[in-house]
């Protein structure tokens, strides 16, 4: 398989940022985790210190993003000093071939280095996301409470520790 990489958004070209905002994925997984543009425009708005673009790569072609947050951006029931992931997504064109769970793992290794006092990365997850909850608990992920009531429907609070 080809170079299947990771840069922060403020690494990419202004050309290849455009070209991931265009990226699609189906409209139930647009439901639960926005779209390619949103989450630029959610980044772009959002404090520096705050918050974390990671494009994927196919070679040098962009597939896929991540959002990693901290408080006061992350939601809530985040607690310091966790950081959170947001809507990890890779192109509808090039899934079904094992780069999510390269994209998490590439996430959890940003999350380590760029923020280096976060000692847990939490996450929600729709609870019939059975390929998410799949990838996330190979990585050791584990449910932090009990399923709750989300915004579409029921979710898992998962989270990894990153750190002691």
């Amino acid at each position: 398989m080809t170079d299947f990489t990771a840069r922060d958004f403020r690494e990419i070209s202004e050309g290849k940022l455009e070209v991931l905002t265009k990226l699609k994925v189906s409209e139930k997984q647009q439901d639960l985790g926005g779209s390619f543009a949103a989450s630029v425009a959610e980044w772009k708005d959002a404090h520096p210190d705050d918050i974390l673009g990671v494009c994927f790569f196919q070679a040098e072609r962009p597939v896929g993003l991540v959002l990693l947050k901290r408080p006061p951006l992350s939601p809530p029931w985040v607690p310091l000093p966790a950081i959170s992931l947001h809507g990890l997504k890779i192109a509808q064109t090039d899934q079904g071939k094992g780069l999510g769970k390269r994209a998490f793992g590439l996430s959890v290794a940003f999350a380590k280095n760029n923020w280096p006092e976060a000692t847990t990365l939490t996450l929600a997850v729709d609870a019939g996301n059975d390929p998410a909850l799949a990838v996330y608990r190979g990585f050791g992920m584990s449910d932090s409470g009990p399923v709750f009531q989300g915004r579409i429907g029921l979710e898992h609070r998962l989270e990894l520790k990153l750190r002691s």
